[in-house]
């Protein structure tokens, strides 16, 4: 099902519904973006591009990224699902591609000797190209999933 044949569908939907399917909507298309980076490391039927990592996942190194996907407005006439904050300024980077730039900060290296105290040391800004790699947006599988969840939620009334 496309984006067009699914918004035509929903239009047919009684006013009554509206309020529940956008809850359906929400819950639904949350949990299909964070399965992006759990269960499939891809986005509708596309892989990601591989990157250096030998073990975890591609795109998680704390969950942040995944745990700031959320609903920001949930009405009748509008769903948005959002990703990213204060600590997750790259979201948008990794989900579309593009140039990411780190701001000049210190990192400190752990000492490998006992007794031996931790180095802190500046790192200088610098810019990395990020490898486009989707994990929200329209997709025909989550609509197709949507669609599936609404019109069991709707033969429950009945």
């Amino acid at each position: 099902m496309s984006p067009e044949e699914f918004i035509n569908k929903m239009k047919t939907i009684q006013k009554e519904l509206l309020p529940d399917c956008a809850d359906i909507i929400a819950e639904t298309a949350t949990e299909y973006f964070k399965d992006s980076f759990d269960k499939r490391k891809a986005f509708d039927g596309r892989p990601w591009k591989r990157t250096h990592k030998t073990t975890g996942s591609t795109l998680v190194e704390s969950g942040n990224l995944r745990n700031s996907i959320r609903p920001i407005t949930v009405t009748e006439k509008e769903v948005v699902i959002a990703a990213g904050n204060e600590k997750v300024a790259y979201a948008r980077v990794h989900n579309e591609g593009g140039v990411q730039y780190v701001k000049p900060h210190h990192r400190t290296r752990k000492s490998k000797r006992p007794g031996e105290e931790d180095k802190r040391f500046q790192v200088k800004g610098y810019a990395y190209k990020a490898w486009k790699r989707q994990f929200m947006g329209d997709s025909k599988e989550m609509f197709d999933i949507i669609d599936k969840r609404i019109s069991e939620y709707i033969k429950s009334l009945n």
